[in-house]
């Protein structure tokens, strides 16, 4: 009996000791739903940074509140410093110091060896000079501004009050600054006694727009010219070089020329930066204009002629070539000037070394309806004056025509190949014919020309062009004679293209310059790779070594940073359920680190899986889908489901998405997955001229996919886009009954009034995107206007019976807000259920907070009362 008593005993204890682990563990094991309330806690992983030895790394976490906080801390040890809302944060190259500006305390300053972080107040920029010895920063207090440079060696200081602009050469040891009162140009050495010399005296015409060249040896800038009868603003253009010893300044003076300058007005045009160097620093760029008499003339009649090559704004906007702006070579120590642009072929790309131009017409060929024309490119030495046509009616777009390092070869996309022009040889070859090959997009379904996979650039010594195929990476010789593939993604259906935004030289936007990257082939390059099965993550090829995994998951894997001076790296991870994860790696370590796993907080929440689903439209086209499942998914049980589309969607699959109050699209898919629902991401693929029956098909037929698992409410389906996505959701609901609601944002409705409009951004006809763009027509109205028809929502109208949402900015310039209107006032007349919403200060893409709040928040209760039966809102009512 006794024996009995103390085996219950020991058993009530046992039972006792699990329910008590039952209870602590269920702390977190058993889960809870979330809840608006808890949107939140949800951070975003932003601003990875990484010392140049590797040693520290800092990044940002985002809150939707506002209350973003920045953190910096060791890879290796356990050293932390956190900055809330600090911006603009940075390491010095020596991996010495980090700095950041933080509202309301100005710029931190912190010692990585120390700890100790140091605050100037009044900041509002600031700079790391050189490897990290000095940094510059401007400070304002009232309207006046002041330049402090701090040497952060030994403590020394310098600072110049009444700044109007600064600017520092390459190198950090040189700074020219021009003061605001007294209108001086000055220069600053940055040694141990911070010598200055003032290059230009005081002067009461302006002096501004300060340029160095890429050596850091020579600056250029401009004075303006008294104001006179002309439109614009006259300028004399100063050069300054021999900076190592004593400065030598020359000076260009349009009103004293008496070459092909005279008559002629130096300008700013805009969208461009009005001065360049050459790499020599001998040769600098700059526009002139013919001067217009100004005029107070009120326009009485605008003239729309259909003769002219453009529309009237686009026309009037650029005047005639006669005052458009035009490049002019100068060489100030040579006082030798060469005009570049010409009323026949006004505009110009250099070639990189300065040497050669490019000139062509965009008006050659005009009227036409692509985006850009098509025209003939012209190159001219710029040392001899030699010009030559090189190019016939070559499409004018970024990725078709880029140039090497030295400017001794373009290279240009033309009849679904790489060519390449050697301007010493004034030869053209043929780079890519013996790949036997495409090299141009094979699944591209627009109407026009398909792109390229693309070429990031040139080998540095100019041996290779680098060009890309559907999978895959080649290396052609100049010369034509070898081919070279450096992955073998096509057998394993990867993607590899080189990371160029880890080798982009940094160009501002307007540069004259050729575009074209150029790759030490010799130090290997870092490849990001991506699966068909979207796994994804990098590689490192070297040609001695091949290529070699750095990381590749079934994930998420990007914003890959290596470390200069070390073979350590870091990178994110994520996936569905994984929120982003900042990790580091050491070639000495097997397994990376996690730095910071973000929103610890989700593993009290139950979440949801998803899954890549696959099928096939009418035609037996593969596709894919990512289909989500809710948090609370119970096998047996149905779910209302919404399908969000746009084109190709799949890529998504790995993507985490935090639950937010608001979204650009008005559609934070999590919030959904969340709250019970299914939700459909799928691929469509089109056929040209039947963009609308194309979207039709493929969603129709993603769906039958996932209502064959028998998980879904069919009664309580819902279709949601924005953009082109919101055309598709308009027409498709036109075309079926199977969903009980669609929400469709900024929508095209109207094929043939949207073909016959202007874009409000450049006055350019809208029809380009209909022939050769998104809207996939690929002919012209006049063509197929029964096509047209067909495609446009607003005529099929009377068959919508689906309750739709339509909203759309007031101020959209992409898409006019009186497309939505049409489908409205279509479905007003119709007496169909629907609803307009019109956001007055909102363009395509909304960026105000209250509004894309109040705009997810009334998306969100449109589908719980179309797919949960749940009742509007006082202020929301269903017609």
């Amino acid at each position: 009996m006794k024996d009995t008593i103390l085996l219950i005993k020991k058993h009530t204890i046992l039972l006792l000791f699990l329910l008590g682990s039952v209870t602590i563990w269920g702390q977190i094991s058993v889960k809870r739903n979330v809840s608006p309330a808890d949107y939140s806690q949800w951070s975003t992983l932003s601003g990875e940074k990484l010392t140049a030895d590797g040693k520290w790394v800092s990044y940002k976490l985002a809150y939707d509140s506002g209350k973003d906080t920045v953190f910096v801390q060791q890879t290796m040890g356990s050293k932390k410093h956190i900055f809330p809302s600090a911006t603009d944060e940075n390491f010095s190259r020596d991996g010495k110091w980090w700095a950041a500006i933080v509202p309301e305390k100005g710029l931190g300053i912190l010692s990585l060896k120390t700890g100790k972080c140091q605050w100037t107040e009044d900041v509002i920029s600031y700079e790391f000079l050189g490897n990290g010895a000095y940094v510059a920063f401007l400070k304002k207090t009232g309207l006046e501004q002041e330049l402090c440079i701090l040497n952060l060696v030994n403590g020394q200081k310098y600072s110049v009050k009444d700044i109007a602009e600064y600017s520092f050469n390459a190198s950090g040891k040189i700074a020219a600054f021009i003061t605001k009162q007294e209108n001086a140009v000055k220069l600053i050495w940055l040694d141990d006694h911070f010598r200055t010399s003032e290059i230009m005296q005081p002067s009461d015409n302006r002096f501004k727009n300060l340029i160095w060249n890429k050596d850091a040896n020579s600056l250029v800038f401009l004075q303006e010219i008294q104001q006179d009868e002309y439109q614009g603003t006259n300028h004399k253009l100063y050069f300054v070089n021999h900076m190592d010893t004593t400065p030598k300044l020359h000076i260009l003076d349009p009103l004293l020329a008496e070459d092909i300058l005279k008559g002629l007005r130096i300008v700013t045009p805009p969208a461009r930066k009005s001065i360049e160097m050459a790499t020599d620093g001998k040769k600098v760029f700059f526009y002139t204009t013919t001067p217009k008499l100004q005029t107070k003339e009120k326009e009485i009649v605008q003239v729309w002629d259909g003769a002219t090559p453009w529309t009237y704004p686009s026309q009037k906007d650029s005047e005639s070539w006669q005052y458009n702006s035009k490049m002019i070579v100068w060489w100030p120590e040579e006082n030798k000037l060469f005009k570049i642009g010409t009323d026949e072929f006004p505009k110009t790309q250099l070639l990189a070394d300065g040497n050669y131009a490019l000139n062509h017409n965009p008006l050659q060929y005009e009227p036409q309806y692509e985006f850009a024309s098509p025209v003939d490119y012209i190159l001219t030495d710029v040392r001899t004056g030699e010009s030559k046509k090189i190019l016939e009616k070559q499409i004018r777009k970024y990725d078709f025509i880029k140039g090497s390092g030295s400017g001794n070869f373009i290279n240009y996309f033309k009849e679904k190949h790489w060519w390449v022009y050697n301007s010493k040889e004034d030869g053209h070859i043929n780079l890519t014919l013996p790949l036997g090959i495409p090299i141009d997009e094979v699944d591209y379904d627009c109407g026009g020309t398909a792109p390229p996979y693309g070429s990031p650039g040139w080998s540095v010594d100019e041996k290779y062009l680098i060009v890309y195929d559907q999978y895959d990476i080649w290396l052609l010789s100049a010369d034509g004679k070898s081919q070279k593939r450096i992955t073998h993604g096509r057998e394993k259906h990867i993607r590899y293209r080189i990371a160029e935004d880890s080798y982009t030289d940094s160009q501002l936007f307007g540069n004259a310059e050729l575009p074209g990257n150029k790759f030490d082939l010799s130090k290997g390059v870092l490849i990001e790779a991506f699966g068909d099965d979207k796994s994804s993550g990098y590689y490192y090829w070297h040609p001695e070594r091949n290529i070699k995994k750095m990381v590749y998951k079934d994930r998420m894997i990007d914003h890959l940073i290596k470390a200069e001076q070390s073979s350590s790296y870091i990178y994110r991870e994520q996936s569905f359920k994984l929120s982003p994860r900042l990790m580091f790696k050491t070639e000495k370590e097997k397994q990376p680190k996690i730095l910071i796993q973000t929103n610890l907080q989700q593993n009290h929440f139950d979440w949801g899986h998803n899954e890549l689903i696959s099928y096939t439209d009418s035609r037996g086209t593969p596709l894919q889908g990512v289909l989500y499942y809710p948090s609370n998914f119970q096998k047996g049980k149905k779910y209302p489901m919404i399908v969000h589309i746009y084109e190709k969607q799949s890529h998504i699959l790995h993507h985490y998405f935090n639950p937010a109050e608001n979204a650009t699209d008005a559609f934070p898919r999590t919030n959904y997955t969340l709250d019970g629902y299914l939700v459909l991401y799928p691929d469509i693929a089109y056929e040209v001229g039947e963009p609308g029956k194309s979207a039709t098909d493929c969603v129709i037929a993603a769906v039958k996919v996932v209502t064959a698992k028998g998980i879904v409410e069919e009664q309580h389906i819902g279709l949601t886009g924005a953009s082109f996505g919101g055309y598709e959701t308009g027409y498709i609901v036109s075309q079926t009954n199977i969903f009980a609601a669609a929400v469709a944002g900024c929508p095209l409705t109207d094929f043939v009034s949207q073909y016959l409009s202007l874009d409000d951004n450049w006055g350019l006809p809208r029809m380009w995107r209909y022939e050769s763009q998104q809207q996939r027509m690929g002919v012209s109205l006049f063509e197929d206007y029964q096509g047209y028809i067909e495609n446009s929502t607003v005529a099929q109208a009377v068959k919508i019976n689906t309750p739709l949402l339509i909203w759309s900015g007031l101020e959209d310039t992409m898409v006019s807000w009186t497309q939505g209107l049409e489908l409205h006032l279509a479905l007003r007349r119709l007496q169909k259920p629907n609803q307009f919403l019109v956001y007055p200060g909102e363009n395509h893409s909304f960026l105000k907070r209250e509004t894309k709040n109040d705009l997810t928040q009334r998306t969100k209760e449109w589908f719980d009362h179309y797919l949960k039966e749940k009742p509007f809102r006082d202020n929301l009512s269903s017609n």
